[in-house]
């Protein structure tokens, strides 16, 4: 699948790219609105992240349930830890 995810990331807006990166990271990431996360993980304001999660909401590449992110494909999520 390693072609596939690096064909992916290429299709991803790079502001795209680091929420998800970030959500891979935590596994199942809470609270990626809150000052503590965006510090944490390097990304930029909490409406850039809000409007990249909508993004990659939208083409079912993160999902969400109860307040909980997390990657939609478990593998891609390990691909992503491993690699970036």
């Amino acid at each position: 699948q390693t072609y596939s995810y690096q064909d992916l990331m290429g299709r991803i807006p790079t502001r795209q790219k680091e929420v998800l990166i970030a959500i891979a990271k935590e596994g199942q990431a809470v609270g990626v609105n809150s000052g503590t996360f965006i510090k944490k993980h390097h990304l930029h304001s909490s409406s850039s992240v809000q409007s990249s999660l909508r993004a990659l909401l939208n083409e079912d590449i993160v999902t969400m349930q109860d307040g909980v992110y997390r990657v939609y494909d478990y593998f891609f999520a390990y691909w992503l830890r491993s690699n970036y």
